[in-house]
Formats: C-alpha cells, structure tokens, sequence
C-alpha cells in the first residue's frame, strides 16, 4: 500500500509545481506545508520523508483540518531555506528536513523525532570499479585517512570529517560530485546506505565505472529533523502529532522500510567492517535513550 502511494505521491509532487493540492475538509483556511524541490531530476533521495509527512497530516486532520502540501516552485539550496524559514511572512517554503546543528535548533523549530531514523549515519562508499583492491584492504580509521571523500560545501558532514581527520574535497553542486568522482578528483564518496544504490542506478548508463564498495562503513550519529519556523508552532506541533501516531502505530517503520529495506539488505552491514566516528551533533536535546528512533546494525526493523 505505502509503496504506492510513494509512486502516486511522485506524480503529486509534479503537478503540485503549478497547481495547489488540498487535503481535509472545506471549512478553514489550510495548514501550507511547502518543501524543498528536489537537486535534480534523479535526486531520488528522501521519498519517504515526504510520505511520512502526508500520512502524519493525514492522521491529524481531525485535529489540525484541511492542509496544502506541496514542493517549492523552484530548486532552493540549504543555505536559502534555512534563511527563509527564519522569516515568518516567508510562503516559499515552510518545512524542510535538515541535519541538526546546534545552529539550526537555536535559530528555527525542529520536530524532535529524527525522520530517517539517523540512517544517514551510516555510510557506505561509491568508488571507481578500479580501486576496489585497494579499499579491501583498509581495516581502520588510519587507513582510511590515505584517501580522500567528496562533500557538498554545505554538508555538516565536513564538521564530521574535520573532527576525524579525513581529507575530502568539496563541491557546490550534488550532481557534480558524481562526475569529480568519475574523473579522478577524490577517491570515495561517503553516502548513506539508503542512498548509494538508488543513487548508482540512475546513473549506471551515465557513469558505468562506479559501484558500491563492498567491505566498509562509516558510522556517526547524525539526526535530521523536520524544521519550521519558530513562529509555525502549530505547523509544528501537527507534524510531531502526526509522527508520534506514526511511531505508535507501526506505521512510520512501514514506511521506511518499503523505502529503505532493499538497500539495508543489499548493504549487509553484518559482513562490513564498521568505522566508527566521533560526532559533533549529539545535543541534549538528542532523543539518542529512545531506541525505537533509530536504526542501527543492532536494530534492523527492516530484515
């Protein structure tokens, strides 16, 4: 059921780009969820976030009443929406999935469950078929600072590389960190286990000399939540509501599972060797006691 309303879910987001969608009854002015328009056209990443975000207003609506959600018009990068959810009287965009900072707690509202269940943290390489034997055999952090990763100049990843010592190389663009790879310019890109094989196939015929290492993984705690601004408290509030439902109910782990359940498979994190890293972003505020929350090694919901 969920894998087609995801399916479905993609065709509203195109034909939200110039009409409106209204979801719940007739009788008030709705609730405006606006979210960040995807990188590109094969930036396949987050399908379940915004699948959680419908079902979580869905299971609000007798609550909250009717509500539009929609992407923003145009491609916004993270620097701009962050910028724009401070300002209350912004209606480009509302809610946005971010990696916590302590910046971003302190500045917007963050809804406290974290909306990939910290699988993100979990990294896994693409890398040139070429270099295979040579990441076979690294066995721990230090031999690993032999080589270099691509980041997007914005990513918190840095902060994380820098706090573990490892090289990378930075772009300002998604999709061109695909191509630096191709040609050379680092030697791995760090992807979380839910991205790196959607995001290799749909581009297998664009750059058919990378794959998925096979023997290694990343891990740091790393929380992405839902923001608002702190003036959309109700906004707010309606989507940590409509988690918590989720949560309860079995339902938000259905739904990350259908998105995420081949990839944790194919990932086999069992038979990897597991690099630990030091992380910046473990706050107070970090629900890290709530072990229903987060995937790990240990708690594969999706086996």
């Amino acid at each position: 059921m969920y894998k087609i309303k995801i399916f479905l879910l993609k065709a509203t987001m195109l034909l939200a780009l110039t009409s409106v969608t209204t979801f719940g009854s007739p009788n008030s002015d709705p609730m405006v969820y606006i979210y960040p328009k995807p990188h590109s056209a094969t930036d396949t990443r987050r399908q379940e976030v915004i699948a959680l975000i419908l079902e979580a207003l869905n299971r609000t609506e007798a609550k909250y009443g009717k509500y539009i959600l929609k992407p923003s018009s145009d491609y916004i990068n993270e620097l701009r929406v962050i910028d724009l959810l401070k300002k209350s009287e912004n209606q480009l965009v509302t809610v946005a999935w971010l990696d916590t900072t302590k910046t971003l707690e302190e500045d917007l509202l963050p809804v406290y469950i974290p909306i990939q269940k910290g699988i993100v943290g979990y990294r896994i390489f693409l890398i040139r078929k070429e270099d295979e034997n040579k990441f076979s055999k690294v066995k721990s952090i230090e031999d690993l600072r032999k080589y270099t990763n691509g980041l997007g100049h914005t990513w918190v990843n840095r902060n994380i590389m820098e706090l573990n010592n490892l090289p990378y190389i930075s772009s300002p663009t998604y999709e061109g960190l695909f191509h630096m790879l191709n040609s050379k310019r680092f030697d791995y890109y760090s992807r979380g286990i839910n991205e790196a094989f959607p995001e290799l196939e749909a581009r297998k015929n664009l750059l058919p000399e990378l794959i998925v290492e096979k023997k290694l993984a990343l891990h740091y705690t790393k929380p992405s939540y839902l923001f608002t601004s702190k003036q959309n408290i109700k906004l707010n509030n309606r989507l940590y509501e409509g988690l918590s439902i989720l949560l309860k109910d079995g339902t938000f782990d259905r739904i990350f599972c259908e998105v995420n359940g081949d990839a944790i498979r194919k990932t086999n994190l069992k038979e990897r060797t597991i690099i630990k890293l030091k992380s910046p972003f473990l706050f107070k505020t970090t629900p890290i006691e709530r072990k229903e929350l987060w995937f790990s090694e240990n708690n594969q919901v999706c086996m």
